[in-house]
């Protein structure tokens, strides 16, 4: 279980003298007041002084600040332009409150002072171009700005990570809880009862009855540079299998269970963005990652996979992301290949290739909904340099996923993200041993709940 936070934070290297001069102090910032939150990714307004935008309502008594132009053109387009007397953004060099339908936009620069996409506002055009030429990017006007901006700087699939990495000094942490089950033997693509199964072939002595995996994870995601982020995850699994035994001489059919319950295997990502365009609404991205043997391989369950807590050895996995972003909507994909060693009891785990795609809509900053497929292509696993007929296969998931940006706090924001999944197409390898078959479970369904915070240093 992963997950991603994206407040591009890094501060630009201009005049100091600049950035504290008194006139870009924001109203409700004063220390014996509660301090200012942005109201769409809840990080303090203080902190962003040179990028702050100010809306007043056309009450005239109510005001709501932003960290920066992105934000602020969230706000408007959730609430619409109309509802608002007065739209003022900051010109990056003076500080001076400008109005937002007067000012340049420069956009796709090396400046990410707030968030992504990284606008920063001028006075005039010749601002805005001066800029450019010193840090690259374009220059816009505030319909064009308007035309551009997504509802969320990007959103994070269940199962893929994004391409959209965050910038410096950007963090975020969370806590999972999934759950996953298989309950249905498969022969190759045929799907059978366990149950009929065992049934139906007298030879056939033992069977998989079921498999059922409750997960529980600690992760952070941290922005390095702007373009280089780490993820961390810890995992925590317990684990319950039933197995069917039939007795040879009379044909009774009984049930054993086992358990186990321990950490998993800690997972490292590196991501480093190969390209974004200057609207940044296209990624390439390259993904390194590891996973260390933290989690037990227990040899009692040399035969059940499927209950090994870890690996027992590490793995190395790489390949590439591309993000998409259309208004509204946040196409991911992925392609990965994952390389895994033999580990002390002299068991290894098949090689994988992993290949995925979700889209996602976003109506405004505090939800998404979306639809994700991924499909891996394992290899068979190997016992002491020997093949395991019944490990390895194919296997294509279909996921429904949800976020909700429920609370701004602390500088940051809480969110929470739940999806549901199931296996919509397996062809699992199996061997038949004599009269008996060797074969693994498939079918099921699984489901996680996400609890993240994402703020910034």
């Amino acid at each position: 279980m992963v997950w991603v936070c994206l407040i591009p934070v890094a501060a630009y290297a201009g005049n100091e003298e600049e950035a504290k001069t008194e006139h870009v102090h924001a109203e409700g910032t004063h220390p014996e007041k509660k301090r200012e939150e942005c109201p769409v990714c809840g990080m303090y307004i203080d902190q962003y002084l040179r990028s702050a935008a100010e809306l007043t309502y056309k009450d005239g008594e109510k005001k709501v600040y932003t960290c920066g132009v992105a934000c602020m053109l969230r706000v408007l387009e959730d609430e619409g332009i109309s509802t608002f007397s007065s739209i003022k953004v900051r010109d990056w060099k003076t500080g001076n409150l400008v109005d937002a339908d007067k000012a340049a936009y420069s956009i796709g620069s090396r400046v990410i002072p707030d968030m992504i996409p990284n606008f920063i506002a001028f006075e005039s055009n010749e601002g805005a171009e001066d800029f450019k030429a010193k840090e690259g990017g374009g220059v816009l006007d505030f319909n064009k700005a308007m035309q551009i901006i997504t509802p969320k700087g990007q959103t994070v699939p269940a199962r893929v990570q994004p391409a959209v990495t965050p910038a410096k000094g950007s963090f975020g942490m969370g806590i999972g809880f999934s759950y996953g089950q298989k309950d249905r033997v498969k022969i190759g693509s045929d799907t059978q009862d366990p149950d009929t199964f065992i049934g139906n072939n007298a030879q056939q002595l033992r069977a998989p009855s079921a498999i059922e995996s409750y997960g529980q994870s600690l992760f952070a995601n941290y922005g390095i540079t702007d373009r280089l982020a780490v993820l961390v995850n810890v995992p925590f699994f317990e684990k319950q299998s039933s197995q069917y035994n039939k007795n040879p001489g009379t044909g009774a059919i009984t049930t054993a269970k086992s358990d186990t319950a321990g950490l998993g295997d800690l997972d490292l990502r590196f991501r480093y963005n190969l390209w974004r365009s200057t609207y940044y609404d296209k990624w390439f991205t390259i993904q390194l990652g590891t996973t260390l043997p933290t989690g037990k391989f227990d040899k009692t369950f040399i035969d059940s996979p499927g209950m090994q807590l870890g690996a027992g050895a590490p793995s190395f996995s790489g390949g590439l992301l591309f993000s998409r972003n259309v208004r509204n909507w946040w196409l991911h994909s992925s392609a990965l290949y994952t390389t895994r060693f033999e580990n002390a009891a002299g068991y290894r785990f098949g090689d994988d290739v992993t290949a995925a795609v979700a889209l996602h809509y976003t109506p405004n900053y505090n939800y998404m909904f979306g639809v994700e497929v991924d499909a891996a292509f394992a290899d068979k696993n190997e016992n002491r340099g020997v093949k395991v007929g019944n490990t390895g296969g194919t296997r294509t998931n279909l996921t429904f996923v949800a976020d909700w940006r429920f609370l701004n706090a602390l500088g940051g924001n809480f969110s929470v993200r739940a999806s549901v999944g199931l296996p919509i197409y397996e062809d699992l390898n199996h061997q038949r041993v004599g009269a008996r078959e060797q074969v693994q479970l498939g079918g099921g369904f699984y489901g996680n709940v996400v609890i993240t915070y994402a703020t910034r240093f």
